[in-house]
């Protein structure tokens, strides 16, 4: 689905956004510091016209200032999208696992962001156990995919990397604070709405029936 023009302004303010950020994480230059500055300033004129704050300059000094706090200096300041794991798990008879999120009601694979110290694959087997009380084991890295090319957010730049999983045990018993509901569902009959803009569940079904290269990436 394409992007809309409001979809491409959001993405170009959050790129300018990254760009300023890292560049006072990285510059000696006072001149070149005033020069990112002038983009970190952009960026927030660009969020205030989206509507993030009321139209005035006091929002887009706070913008300003709030970004200029998260920075730090050399590598720990380079901005990059966050991780995401998810975990496509089928049953026997190939229905894919999908979870309500608490936070939109919107239905999704089970996953998380990843922890620090963890390996990837750990993670993809503690959110599905926490999300649904299944045991999991993960097979195979079969995506990456961009968060704001499927739409699940505007706001936080980040990847999902989607892991096929097979059942070991437990029963399908969805945590209330984790999630509202959790079922298997074939592709014909997902429930609504999809999260984000609902492509991605197309692509796990195609993967599943090998008819993309695995791992996928957008």
């Amino acid at each position: 689905m394409p992007m809309s023009f409001a979809e491409w302004l959001a993405r170009w303010q959050m790129m300018l956004k990254a760009i300023a950020q890292t560049g006072l994480a990285f510059t000696q230059s006072p001149y070149e510091r005033e020069r990112y500055e002038e983009l970190l300033k952009l960026a927030a004129e660009m969020a205030v016209v989206m509507g993030w704050q009321r139209d005035d300059d006091e929002s887009i000094r706070q913008f300003v200032e709030r970004w200029k706090a998260e920075l730090k200096s050399g590598a720990q300041g380079y901005v990059t999208p966050k991780v995401v794991i998810n975990s496509a798990v089928f049953d026997e008879q190939n229905r894919l696992l999908l979870i309500q999120r608490s936070d939109r009601g919107t239905w999704f694979l089970p996953g998380g962001w990843a922890d620090v110290g963890y390996p990837p694959s750990e993670i993809a087997v503690k959110e599905v156990r926490e999300e649904t009380g299944l045991l999991v084991e993960p097979l195979r890295l079969i995506a990456i995919l961009d968060g704001f090319k499927h739409k699940f957010s505007l706001g936080v730049p980040f990847y999902c990397l989607v892991y096929e999983c097979k059942i070991l045990d437990g029963q399908l018993r969805p945590l209330p604070h984790e999630c509202k509901d959790a079922g298997f569902f074939n592709e014909k009959e997902l429930p609504n709405p999809l999260h984000g803009d609902g492509s991605w569940a197309w692509l796990i079904f195609e993967l599943k029936k090998g008819n993309l290269p695995i791992p996928y990436s957008d």
